[in-house]
């Protein structure tokens, strides 16, 4: 019952879109366009459109390229944070930066902060 309604419903379908012609394709033609809307139109509504734009023109940088002042302290601080934060070398004098040999509030320095040198490569905070 179901497959004979699907078919009759499919033969409707079929016999409904025969019987209306479909519209003829000329591509030759051009397209229609509507009336009143030219070439001229169209350039008329583009000027007034960029006259009422309220956005100004962009200004010529007038600082491009010159140094400043700011410009170098700015440099010499981001020196000396990225010297700051580098992991240090266990085998030169700032190997101990991150962690310091202290007993207390004695520092230890020379052959003494051996151990410290050792716990800091350990530790991971010299390389």
């Amino acid at each position: 019952m179901k497959r004979g309604l699907a078919a009759w419903l499919a033969a409707q379908a079929v016999s409904a879109s025969a019987q209306q012609a479909p519209p003829s394709l000329d591509l030759s033609a051009p397209p229609p366009s509507a009336p009143g809307i030219t070439e001229e139109v169209i350039r008329k509504a583009v000027r007034e459109t960029i006259a009422e734009d309220p956005r100004p023109e962009p200004a010529a940088n007038q600082q491009a390229g010159v140094l400043r002042a700011e410009t170098a302290t700015l440099q010499s601080r981001m020196t000396s944070a990225f010297n700051d934060a580098k992991v240090p070398d266990c085998l030169h004098e700032d190997a101990l930066k991150l962690q310091p040999a202290r007993i207390g509030p004695v520092g230890v320095v020379g052959p003494l902060s051996l151990p410290w040198i050792v716990a800091a490569m350990v530790r991971g905070k010299c390389n």
